[in-house]
């Protein structure tokens, strides 16, 4: 197959930690109105179809012994049962997406067939993601990047993806828990033969979005320009291997866990969106 781009661009929004299920998830509709504000602004008429990507109920379902073990020791005192039960489901999350476990990968096989879909029907494709969803983001665009079927040079008529975006992402974090690495970091793979277009990967993010220092106190990051976490730890690798890492430092007037959960708000990701699909 091959991309038409006369066809509708997809988006697909890939969320970030949760401590409800898919049903509950609007990422996608988040999107959708960050879109058409920035078509309607522009005086632009594009059609595209926003999917949100959800993945929560793969996490329950793979830590349901621990919730019931939960349910068990915390029995008659619901308030403290409750409190366990969060703290497993994001912790959980967490060593999930940070770590290649099983559910890992089958989050992973997910996102990749619902961006294949996409893809062998002929419509351009855009990834959205927040927090933890960044890691299964890069980590599948990597992958098809890889499999020789996709990604043929400079035509990008072959390729599944267009383009990346990031938002409070951990992936610039280097945290050691017991001499274990959290955020692995990810080896970026070149499109082969690609001698003048690159990969646009844009990550978004907030000085004082502690998912992005790693400073659960809220100290806000030191840049250099616009260079974050992200770009400082995966910017020699991406010029090297034909990719486009641009970093946005935002604010919202938001700090702490309020400045993480901003960005879906942001109308400067609509107008990225709008700029990489259609500009």
């Amino acid at each position: 197959m091959a991309v038409d781009f006369t066809k509708d661009a997809h988006i697909v929004a890939v969320h970030g930690v949760q401590v409800s299920e898919d049903a509950d998830i609007t990422s996608d509709d988040s999107i959708r109105k960050l879109l058409k504000n920035s078509l309607s602004k522009s005086h632009i008429d594009r059609n595209f179809e926003v999917a949100g990507f959800f993945y929560e109920d793969i996490n329950d379902e793979a830590q349901k012994y621990y919730q019931l073990l939960a349910s068990a020791i915390t029995k008659g005192n619901p308030l403290v049962g409750k409190g366990l039960k969060t703290f497993i489901d994001l912790s959980g999350d967490v060593v999930t997406a940070a770590k290649n476990t099983s559910t890992a990968k089958k989050i992973r096989n997910k996102l990749r067939k619902q961006i294949l879909d996409s893809y062998n029907n002929g419509h351009q494709l855009v990834v959205v993601s927040h927090s933890l969803g960044t890691i299964y983001a890069l980590d599948v665009v990597n992958d098809l990047i890889r499999d020789n079927n996709f990604f043929d040079g400079d035509d990008r008529t072959s390729w599944p993806v267009q383009g990346l975006i990031t938002m409070g992402s951990p992936l610039g974090l280097e945290i050691d828990i017991g001499g274990l690495r959290v955020f692995e970091k990810r080896s970026i793979a070149a499109i082969p033969d690609a001698d003048f277009e690159l990969m646009p990967w844009h990550n978004y993010f907030n000085r004082l979005d502690p998912v992005v220092s790693g400073n659960v106190l809220g100290k806000p990051i030191n840049l250099r320009g616009a260079k974050g976490p992200v770009e400082k730890r995966y910017g020699a690798d991406t010029r090297a291997s034909q990719w486009l890492l641009q970093g946005h430092a935002v604010t919202s007037g938001r700090q702490w866990i309020r400045a993480h959960t901003a960005y879906w708000r942001n109308p400067k990701i609509g107008d990225q969106l709008v700029t990489m699909l259609w500009g």
